[in-house]
């Protein structure tokens, strides 16, 4: 997600009138006068809120801008607007959109129209998307099999803990985990890797700028990796949504936007047919316009994610394993979690977790370096956490 944002003193003044008028019976007949539409047009500007450093995103360079932040700027001449950013670090996503709730800038750019993320940030809106984003399959150019599957026994490349990495682990795959796509990047250098399923704007982006890479985008990808990208708005100001929508199929028709993508290598993502597997190079001046914004899924034609026999099969719930999870948890967790799952303070109380097993896989491989936990993959094998899983998972709730 790139983010984009300026201060005004015109618009504070705007948020503190209505929030005064909020407080007066005249509230609704003001909100009806007072379009944030024309509070935009008055002003002559629209404050984007842009990561520093984080092409090819967004760069506080300019040189160049990056993708997100040369649409944003095409959007907002077509709505007749000046675009002001300011730069923002953007590691924590939702602390990056109070910025937006708060009423510091007016839009992000790059957020997923999504139901499950649209479910957990609702005092947002996300227009309709200007690209579909995601995961990307990187692939060494000569490796011996430019088919995803055929890695499945001798592992690929992922960033822990995102949906590649929860999504193959589910279906068998074996994994090699990086902290970060530079990290992924290092290991193509090295040939610890001839395979990886990387974010794709990182992908395309880091084949096009080194000609000499020996790499290539694949065009086709799982349906689970695709997300269509909008522009986050506050729910409320529907009309700025509007523009916004105008804008980008305006700029998407006359081919605006498929230029601007060129520039920076964007591949356009397609669902693989059922049964094929990725096999052609992405070209980013054969993108595909970005995908309708993502409908309700329809449970009775999806499988279920996890079958009670697959559940079974991978964490057999037998006594011998509960015991040797036992064993394993108090070698490994018990100082931080507390005896049978039971801590306080600012350590999670293992009873409460809500997450499903491969949920809790993925935690554990991957840690919460931000809460001080460390990553275990490096110290227990995939059926040893497994164990420790199936012991917590038998834990009778507080």
């Amino acid at each position: 997600m790139t983010r984009l944002w300026t201060t005004s003193s015109a618009f504070f003044a705007y948020v503190f009138v209505l929030t005064a008028l909020a407080l007066s019976s005249g509230y609704a007949s003001a909100q009806s006068t007072i379009m944030p539409m024309q509070v935009l047009k008055d002003r002559g500007n629209i404050r984007l809120c842009a990561d520093a450093e984080f092409l090819p995103h967004s760069d506080s360079k300019m040189n160049p801008p990056g993708f997100d932040v040369e649409v944003a700027q095409a959007v907002a001449k077509h709505m007749g607007l000046d675009a002001t950013m300011h730069w923002v670090v953007t590691m924590k996503g939702f602390r990056a959109l109070r910025n937006l709730y708060d009423g510091e800038c007016d839009f992000f750019m790059g957020l997923p129209r999504d139901e499950s993320f649209l479910d957990e940030a609702f005092k947002l809106d996300v227009t309709s998307p200007y690209y579909n984003g995601g995961f990307a399959t990187l692939v060494r150019k000569d490796a011996k099999s430019q088919t995803l599957t055929d890695y499945k026994a001798s592992g690929v490349g992922v960033i822990m803990a995102t949906v590649p990495d929860v999504r193959l682990f589910e279906r068998g795959y074996q994994r090699k985990l990086y902290r970060s796509f530079e990290e992924v990047m290092a290991a193509f250098h090295n040939k610890e890797i001839d395979v990886a399923v990387v974010p794709a704007l990182e992908a395309g982006w880091a084949v096009y700028k080194d000609e000499q890479s020996g790499l290539r985008v694949l065009a086709d990808t799982d349906k689970a990796f695709i997300y269509p990208m909008g522009f986050g708005v506050r729910k409320k100001e529907k009309d700025v949504k509007a523009a916004i929508d105008a804008a980008i199929e305006a700029l998407q028709k006359d081919g605006t936007i498929e230029k601007i993508r060129a520039k920076y290598g964007v591949p356009a993502l397609a669902v693989a047919a059922a049964g094929a597997q990725p096999a052609a190079e992405a070209k980013p001046a054969d993108a595909a316009p970005a995908a309708e914004p993502a409908k309700p899924k329809d449970e009775s034609a999806a499988p279920a994610a996890h079958s009670a026999e697959a559940l079974a099969a991978d964490f057999p719930n037998d006594e011998k394993t509960i015991d040797k999870g036992r064993r394993l948890y108090k070698q490994a967790c018990y100082k931080c979690h507390g005896e049978n799952g039971v801590s306080g303070g600012t350590i999670p109380d293992l009873r409460r977790y809500k997450g499903d097993h491969y949920e809790m896989f993925a935690t554990i491989q991957s840690g919460r370096v931000e809460k001080g936990m460390p990553a275990w993959n490096d110290y227990l094998t995939a059926d040893e956490i497994k164990k420790i899983i199936v012991y917590v998972k038998s834990l009778p709730p507080e």
